[in-house]
């Protein structure tokens, strides 16, 4: 019986001091993911300040519609910039005053009837806006919807790309 009580007694101490330590172990694990968490949680915010999140479609002409929702763009880009993020852009850049002119995305090019428009949603009607300037000039803002439709140049004003 005094056998059996020293061997019981001396398992129950090692259990113990196991337990104990895993606990502190598993204590500074939680501590320390904790604190990763919330400096990732800082990290998140301080990149979503530097960064802003756009729609941009691109309407082919053809009834082809591509949505390219929640892209992520650095604060400052342009129109101009989100497409080229996107796709296979040529473009021609006629200077400061006149500024860019996308002449081709992703292999389909304007023609001496066809070109290349960008349009703006207006935030506060949910209108389509077609700037009087070139996408290289339009700044982004979080949460923008930009399209960039394949067009005739007979029909004035073009149509909205949706």
């Amino acid at each position: 019986m005094l056998i059996w009580a020293i061997c019981g007694s001396a398992l129950a101490g090692y259990y113990f001091t196991q337990y104990s330590i895993y606990r502190n172990e598993y204590t500074a694990l939680v501590t320390g993911f904790n604190s990763l968490s919330q400096a990732m949680g800082n990290l998140s915010n301080m990149m979503e300040s530097l960064s802003l999140r756009v729609n941009l479609l691109i309407n082919y002409g053809n009834g082809t519609l591509v949505w390219y929702n929640n892209t992520a763009m650095p604060v400052g880009s342009t129109a101009f910039t989100a497409i080229m993020a996107v796709a296979k852009v040529e473009y021609r850049d006629y200077g400061q005053e006149l500024g860019i002119l996308v002449t081709s995305i992703n292999g389909l090019a304007s023609t001496f009837s066809q070109g290349w428009f960008y349009w703006y949603v207006n935030t506060s009607n949910s209108t389509w806006i077609s700037p009087e300037y070139s996408c290289g000039k339009y700044i982004l803002h979080r949460g923008d919807t930009i399209g960039f439709a394949y067009e005739s140049f007979s029909v004035w004003p073009p149509p909205p790309p949706t």
